[in-house]
C-alpha cells in the first residue's frame, strides 16, 4: 500500500475557515439529528404495532446518521484545534466521550454487513457486553447507540458547545482584491 502524500487543495487560510466552519456545522448536524433520534423514539412508542416495524427501521437510520455526525464534530475539533483555533472554547463535555467507541460505531456502523456476514475487521468488539446490557454495534438500547454512544448525553454537550463556537471569531480567509487595469495617457486598451 503507497504511503499517502499531503497535496493541498486549497491555501491554509481557507481550510483554517473550512475547518471551523465545518465544526459549527457538524455540532448543528448533531443537535439537528438528536432531535430526530428522539422524534423516531417518540414514534416507536406510540404506534401502532402494524406502523411500528417501519417506524424501527426509521430509528435505526437516524441512529446511523447521529453516529456520523458526532464522528465528524469529533474529525472537526481536531482539525480545527490544529490550527490553534477555538482557544477559549471548552471542549471538556466533548472529550469525555471515547473517540476509539465513535470511530468504532462508525466504521462498524458502514460496514455492517460485512459483520453480519461475520468478515467484519473488528468482530471482537463488534458485542459491548456489559453487566446492565448486552448490545452490538448495530442496536439501540435506551439512549446508547450499539452499546457505546449515549446520543442523549453527546447531544447534550453539543448544544452547551454550539453558543461557544458562535462567539468565537470566524477565521474568514483574506480577500483578494483584484484592481481593475491602471488607465494610461493613451486610454483604455481597444
Amino acid at each position: 500500500m503507497s504511503k499517502k502524500v499531503k497535496t493541498p487543495i486549497m491555501s491554509s487560510d481557507n481550510e483554517r475557515f473550512m475547518a471551523f466552519e465545518g465544526l459549527v456545522q457538524w455540532t448543528s448536524g448533531v443537535i439537528a439529528q438528536a432531535e430526530r433520534v428522539a422524534y423516531s423514539k417518540k414514534l416507536i412508542a406510540d404506534m401502532s404495532p402494524e406502523r411500528r416495524r417501519a417506524a424501527i427501521h426509521a430509528g435505526h437510520c437516524e441512529s446511523h446518521y447521529f453516529v456520523t455526525a458526532a464522528w465528524k464534530l469529533l474529525e472537526y475539533r481536531k482539525w480545527v484545534l490544529s490550527f490553534g483555533l477555538c482557544s477559549n472554547v471548552d471542549f471538556s463535555e466533548i472529550d469525555k466521550f471515547s473517540e476509539s467507541d465513535f470511530r468504532d460505531l462508525r466504521n462498524m456502523r458502514e460496514h455492517v454487513v460485512e459483520y453480519f456476514q461475520g468478515m467484519g475487521n473488528d468482530k471482537d468488539r463488534w458485542v459491548i457486553d456489559a453487566p446492565e446490557y448486552k448490545a452490538d454495534a448495530s442496536t439501540m438500547t435506551g439512549t446508547l447507540i450499539g452499546g457505546r454512544l449515549d446520543w442523549k448525553a453527546f447531544s447534550e454537550a453539543a448544544i452547551r458547545l454550539l453558543p461557544q463556537l458562535l462567539k468565537e471569531p470566524i477565521p474568514f480567509p483574506p480577500r483578494v482584491v483584484r484592481l481593475p487595469p491602471a488607465p494610461t495617457l493613451m486610454g483604455p486598451p481597444k
